[in-house]
């Protein structure tokens, strides 16, 4: 019985290792795509103070496109053009 015993203690033991491997994982992969949302964020906000300033009325354009895409593009689909 205790031959028994060790061998769960081991295999609950190696099953919190993993765990805390796979947790570690996750909280690396959160944080590259935060990074990333970042980024995008930072490139956007770039490209529309640019535009603003070539584009007479940009903000009211943008607007007005940005709702008419929100009703009509699946966003799912944009990768598949």
């Amino acid at each position: 019985m205790l031959k028994k015993e060790i061998e769960l203690e081991e295999k609950v033991s190696l099953l919190e290792k993993e765990v805390k491997l796979l947790g570690d994982d996750v909280d690396k992969t959160r944080l590259d795509l935060e990074e990333a949302v970042d980024c995008l964020k930072l490139e956007i906000k770039s490209l529309k103070m640019t535009l603003n300033e070539l584009v007479p009325n940009f903000h009211d354009k943008f607007c007005c496109i940005k709702n008419t895409v929100l009703r009509e593009i699946d966003p799912q689909s944009i990768n598949k053009e």
